[in-house]
């Protein structure tokens, strides 16, 4: 996607869709669109509304908007108009404002699996709910937005478990990429979805809430980014475990600090001019904390941050 311009242009959606028309002719296992409906009437819905929705099966845990599986032959040209359409509203759901304001999305990605719809949508269901301190927790693993940064937190036992019944999950990452997670395992079924997630695991995937809102919040405010979405989780995850040593827990102030870790300098919460306001409202959010900075002073700390580094990396060669 031109990164000049976050708009949806057709080209991109003409390159993704030949991508998975490709990858189709090598595949003979069956092709899935994961999608949940909702209240809102679009183009999608329409095409699909003769189609058969298999939806995620939640063993004893209810939720209001469940996803499921849309079987889609792409030899058929009606289906290829669906898929070309599913990737159409993709685009539109990843879209920064749609992601600010929390907007329901409808299209969650594309799944091959030899499995069928019913058997693909038990195990997935199994897989999403998950134990912990807590009682059970629903894993939105198959909201793209939860699995690419989740993908980074678990470790790769966790990863083959979550990926045993598919043969190649594809979604759009938060830079417009399609992109393709392949497992390289025999796919399997009846097996026990439990992915022993610890408690520091936990507190990681708490924190993709505010991880998206950091992310979004880069893209509207600067469409012309240059860190792709992999180097942005990065500075991201370690600004969350930097504030949690600061004494910041709340969210918002989570995604605070991403922000300005991202356009300012992973290490601004050290510049005199940063740690002035933070004294100024020692019991205050960080939103509160940093709202006293100016642009100007923004820029200053940006510049004494960057040559920081540098004067500390040609220190270490």
């Amino acid at each position: 996607m031109d990164k000049t311009n976050k708009s949806i242009q057709k080209q991109d959606i003409e390159a993704v869709f030949q991508q998975i028309i490709a990858l189709s002719l090598k595949n003979d296992a069956h092709f899935y669109l994961i999608y949940q409906s909702n209240d809102q009437k679009t183009s999608l819905a329409d095409l699909i509304a003769e189609k058969k929705l298999t939806l995620f099966r939640y063993i004893n845990y209810q939720i209001k908007h469940t996803p499921g599986l849309i079987e889609l032959d792409l030899k058929n040209e009606a289906d290829q108009t669906i898929l070309k359409q599913s990737i159409q509203e993709f685009y539109l759901d990843i879209d920064p404002k749609t992601v600010l304001f929390a907007k329901p999305r409808s299209v969650y990605g594309w799944i091959y699996s030899v499995f069928n719809a019913e058997e693909l949508a038990q195990q997935l269901g199994i897989v999403a709910i998950q134990p912990s301190n807590d009682g059970k927790q629903l894993l939105r693993y198959f909201d793209p937005s939860v699995l690419s940064p989740l993908l980074n937190i678990f470790i790769e036992g966790q990863r083959k478990i979550l990926f045993s019944a598919i043969h190649s999950w594809l979604y759009l990452n938060s830079d417009g990429h399609l992109i393709i997670e392949k497992n390289f395992q025999n796919q399997c079924k009846n097996f026990v979805g439990h992915l022993g997630i610890i408690n520091q695991q936990w507190q990681q995937i708490n924190w993709i809430e505010s991880r998206n809102q950091a992310l979004a919040r880069y893209h509207f405010f600067h469409p012309e980014y240059s860190l792709p979405e992999s180097e942005a989780d990065c500075i991201i995850m370690q600004s969350f475990e930097n504030a949690t040593l600061k004494g910041y827990h709340d969210k918002r102030d989570l995604a605070e600090y991403a922000y300005r870790s991202l356009v300012i300098h992973p290490e601004f919460i050290e510049h005199p001019i940063v740690i002035g306001a933070i004294n100024q409202h020692l019991h205050q959010s960080l939103i509160k904390q940093l709202q006293t900075i100016t642009p100007q002073q923004w820029d200053i700390v940006a510049d004494e941050c960057i040559i920081n580094t540098k004067e500390i990396n040609n220190g270490l060669m």
